[in-house]
């Protein structure tokens, strides 16, 4: 039973980590779909699509590594998550978009004040996106499934739009 629930964690550890990302993306609704498509096929290239390269590039400095280094680790970490979740028969993993809220302004300037370690220029907007997501699978013959809402707090930079990278916790 303590396999179950070390595995039920690390998954959803997973999905509130991966759905924290973005970039590239020209929506909020667009990064959070990049970070759910992160969870189904992990790769250290797409995660590095959920941050500008500024930010991380203070990431990367912060955990004195070189980046190939770094970005190595990122590829284990992943395979690893991966490698726990094939013993789960039947995965099975969806999830809905139901909300898309934008930032006031007082809001977006604290968020500004917190990324300014981070970026060199103001970001251009902020949302908070709202996602349900179901997840369920089979584990040594029993049957599990969890519903649960997350919401994740996006911003947008130089025309892409990127998550929060305290939400990126896990890989760090």
């Amino acid at each position: 039973m303590k396999k179950i629930i070390s595995l039920l964690l690390v998954l959803t550890m997973c999905v509130l980590s991966l759905a924290s990302c973005g970039g590239g993306n020209g929506s909020p609704e667009g990064v959070v779909e990049l970070a759910m498509e992160l969870y189904e096929n992990p790769s250290a290239k797409t995660l590095k699509k959920l941050l500008p390269d500024e930010v991380w590039e203070v990431i990367i400095d912060d955990e004195d590594m070189d980046e190939d280094e770094f970005w190595d680790e990122m590829d284990e970490n992943m395979e690893d998550a991966m490698d726990e979740m094939e013993d789960m028969d039947g995965f099975k993993f969806s999830f809905e978009i139901t909300d898309v809220d934008d930032m006031k302004k007082s809001e977006v300037k604290d968020l500004n004040e917190e990324l300014e370690d981070y970026l060199d220029d103001d970001i251009d907007g902020a949302a908070v996106v709202t996602v349900e997501l179901t997840y369920s699978f089979e584990y040594d013959g029993e049957e599990f499934e969890e519903d649960t809402e997350m919401e994740f707090t996006v911003f947008e930079y130089d025309g892409s739009w990127y998550i929060v990278p305290d939400d990126l916790g896990m890989f760090m």
